[in-house]
């Protein structure tokens, strides 16, 4: 009977060919970009990367159209459709000099990192935090600017700096990633029961910060609160961990500035502590996702757009993304 049922029964098909084939061409591509990009100078690798973003922004209509659905949900008709082009644009190269960049990190010196940041605003805030903290300190950021240089900063200036992060669909790209990490001092933590183990070790290691990038779609594990106004689903993770292990919450950004970097550090955020968990989860995790959102409207075309940020709806609400 179970060599019947085993032989009748088939594993649930796999993704079809034609998304298996743009997987292995965006692997090859990634993989030669990675080539080309420590092969020339970082003006050369950035002027790549300028041109790349505006090819592959005129190419791909579907994610053109992605980052004008998500620009018309945060702004409505703030922007004009042509402005809004612009800012997609803006979006997309941003996202192609960030990787360019990252690609490089391993090539330079610790002081040749932070030589990348021109102008460095609120460091004392990550100073004062870590001082009045017993543990570590959790580092909220976004996929805004260059997520990995601010990660690179860090470790360049002495912090201790560890970064949860999540498997990309190619093997090889996740080895390159990881590798371009843990070049520069990042200490990667999975998203696994051993990562779990390794998140309560950093928060309660002085000194420490736990990077977690905190503006994409929570997904049905997690909660609505407002982004733009309108309810998104959020992670819980920052203000959970945040809660439970009583550490402080630093905002942390590294925005691009011509061809160098500016690095913007806020004060802690204050936390909401009423004693219910779960309502106070919520309502930090609303004060995280603010400092966020100010900082997509500063800098509006240095945000992935490209991701729908208000993919998954509150019970009973229809899809909003268009594309």
């Amino acid at each position: 009977m179970v060599a019947k049922e085993a032989i009748g029964r088939s594993d649930p098909p796999g993704p079809h060919w034609t998304l298996r084939l743009r997987w292995r061409v965006e692997s090859a591509l990634g993989k030669f970009i990675f080539w080309i990009a420590r092969r020339i100078s970082r003006k050369r690798a950035l002027s790549l990367a300028n041109f790349l973003g505006g090819v592959l922004f005129r190419l791909f209509r579907k994610y053109r159209m992605v980052c004008v659905d998500g620009l018309t949900i945060a702004f409505g008709d703030t922007y004009s459709p042509q402005e809004k082009l612009r800012l997609a644009l803006q979006s997309q190269t941003n996202l192609v000099r960030t990787v360019m960049d990252f690609l490089r990190f391993g090539l330079y010196s610790p002081q040749e990192l932070i030589g990348l940041a021109h102008e460095v605003v609120g460091i004392e805030h990550l100073e004062a935090a870590m001082q009045k903290s017993n543990g570590g300190v959790i580092g909220i950021a976004g996929h805004l600017g260059s997520w990995e240089y601010c990660g690179a900063w860090l470790v360049a200036s002495g912090w201790q700096v560890s970064a949860v992060g999540k498997k990309q669909r190619d093997p090889g790209v996740t080895k390159i990633m990881l590798d371009l990490r843990a070049a520069v001092g990042i200490k990667h933590v999975p998203k696994t029961k051993q990562g779990n183990m390794e998140i309560v070790r950093t928060l309660k290691t002085k000194g420490a910060i736990l990077g977690l990038l905190s503006d994409q779609n929570g997904g049905k594990d997690g909660i609505f609160v407002n982004f733009f106004g309108v309810p998104a689903s959020s992670v819980r993770g920052p203000a959970f961990l945040a809660l439970r292990y009583d550490v402080p919450v630093v905002p942390m950004f590294a925005l691009w500035n011509g061809d160098y970097y500016r690095i913007e550090i806020f004060p802690e955020v204050e936390l909401v502590r009423t004693g219910d968990e779960e309502a106070d989860v919520l309502a930090n995790t609303q004060r995280f996702q603010n400092v966020i959102e100010d900082m997509v409207r500063k800098y509006p075309g240095q945000w992935l757009w490209a991701h729908r940020r208000w993919k998954t709806r509150p019970p009973g609400q229809p899809p909003i993304h268009l594309h």
